[in-house]
């Protein structure tokens, strides 16, 4: 190996952007969880002792704050995308947040708005889409639609019996 490419590599490394002017251009892109910021940095090349100090100082200066990032997007998800508390739940610990944070997250979302109105109002968007459906076939979409958004079985049966009365209930026994 010939003396230039050790000088490249060292030259790459001193040109190399710190960390935390990469982690504020990251969140000011975005707002993400602490453990999707690690993961943002490690893919860049960062070690792991610069990230968690960069980590510990923007969470010390409110920049980084894994409850608020839970509530604001489990929030925003639940109501433009009428989700339900399962696949919130499911999609906040694919973004590294606690268990514990998730519970007081759900908790707060679905406080404000019964789990039920929101499974109302996305049956009655999907519903649109099954107009002119046999009702059997209706009613299974719905109900698949229903537990792919996150919602309880017992709200899923319920609406499906209110919305298409007519058939089997799609859940076998």
């Amino acid at each position: 190996m010939s003396r230039g490419g050790s000088r490249e590599s060292s030259r790459a490394s001193a040109e190399r952007p710190d960390p935390w002017e990469v982690a504020l251009r990251l969140l000011a892109m975005r707002a993400m969880s602490t453990e999707e910021l690690r993961q943002r940095l490690a893919r860049r090349g960062y070690a792991a002792d610069p990230i968690a100090s960069v980590v510990a100082r923007l969470t010390a200066s409110r920049y980084l704050d894994d409850a608020e990032y839970a509530r604001t997007w489990a929030r925003s998800r639940a109501h433009r995308r009428s989700l339900g508390p399962a696949r919130l739940a499911r999609e906040l610990r694919a973004r590294g947040i606690a268990e514990l944070e998730i519970s007081a997250t759900l908790d707060e979302v679905f406080g404000e708005r019964d789990v039920r109105s929101v499974a109302e109002a996305a049956a009655i968007r999907k519903l649109r889409d099954l107009q002119g459906v046999p009702a059997l076939v209706a009613r299974r979409r719905l109900a698949a639609f229903l537990a792919r958004r996150g919602f309880p079985a017992e709200i899923i049966l319920a609406l499906c019996r209110k919305h298409c009365p007519h058939g089997e209930d799609p859940v076998g026994e």
